[in-house]
């Protein structure tokens, strides 16, 4: 019994003076902005998105100028576009009907995401390290919404009012997943013993597309096509798109 109780003492002691020496966890909490690129000119960017991401950082020292960094974090990001669109609207008489134009989206995503990186840092100088960093991140998508605004072409020619819709369920329109390039640079600020600041700015680069569905044909003004165009209502034109994010690292290390 005593030898077993010394063991777990010595394991312990082992355990802790490893992980106080070869690890570090952390919080962080980082603003970012967001936009999309489309592939082709079937939907268009229309604007960028401020958000922010939050959640755990985890610094495995594999020596002291070589790391392997994760964690997991809650990612709000976002952007605009522009696409043709066709939706039911009311018409003249009261009644529903098809109507072909195009919408302006103000999209917001939700995501988990983890990244994998490696921080190449230089030795203390001062209280000060500094490091780069290269890696991906894997994320999954658990909300998606926008705020529409959606403008028709009446039948008749006339002008018409846009049609809002807000909080509008996209995840039909988004993929489940985004992978993308990380990369990146910054500093660490050691406070005390093994509490440090870390600061720096990463580029979020998506490599994966995010939209999950085509979009409507498109006539020369950038509006779904109407009848008798066979290709009216048809949602075939491809939408692939990837979003990117400008991210402010601002964390705490432990």
């Amino acid at each position: 019994m005593k030898k077993t109780t010394l063991l777990a003492v010595l394991l312990a002691l082992v355990i802790g003076s490893f992980a106080q020496k070869n690890f570090q966890l952390g919080l962080h909490f980082s603003p970012n902005i967001g936009w999309l690129k489309p592939n082709g000119d079937k939907i268009e960017a229309d604007g960028a998105k401020i958000g922010y991401e939050f959640g755990i950082i985890g610094d495995f020292n594999i020596s002291d100028n070589y790391i392997f960094a994760t964690g997991i974090r809650l990612v709000n990001t976002g952007f605009t576009l522009n696409k043709p669109d066709v939706q039911e609207i009311t018409n003249t008489q009261g009644g529903l009907e098809n109507g072909y134009g195009s919408t302006v989206a103000d999209v917001r995503l939700n995501y988990i995401e983890v990244p994998l990186t490696l921080k190449l840092r230089t030795n203390e100088v001062g209280y000060m390290k500094y490091f780069a960093q290269v890696g991906v991140g894997l994320g999954a998508n658990y909300r998606a919404l926008a705020d529409e605004q959606f403008t028709y072409v009446p039948a008749n020619g006339s002008s018409s009012q846009p049609v809002s819709n807000e909080g509008v369920d996209y995840n039909d329109e988004i993929n489940l997943f985004r992978a993308a390039l990380i990369v990146g640079a910054g500093f660490e600020f050691n406070f005390s013993g093994n509490t440090s600041l870390v600061t720096g700015v990463t580029f979020n680069n998506g490599f994966t597309n995010i939209i999950s569905k085509d979009v409507h044909t498109d006539d020369i003004n950038g509006n779904a096509v109407t009848p008798p165009n066979t290709q009216a209502d048809k949602r075939n034109q491809s939408a692939k798109s990837i979003n990117n994010m400008i991210v402010l690292n601002v964390g705490i290390l432990f």
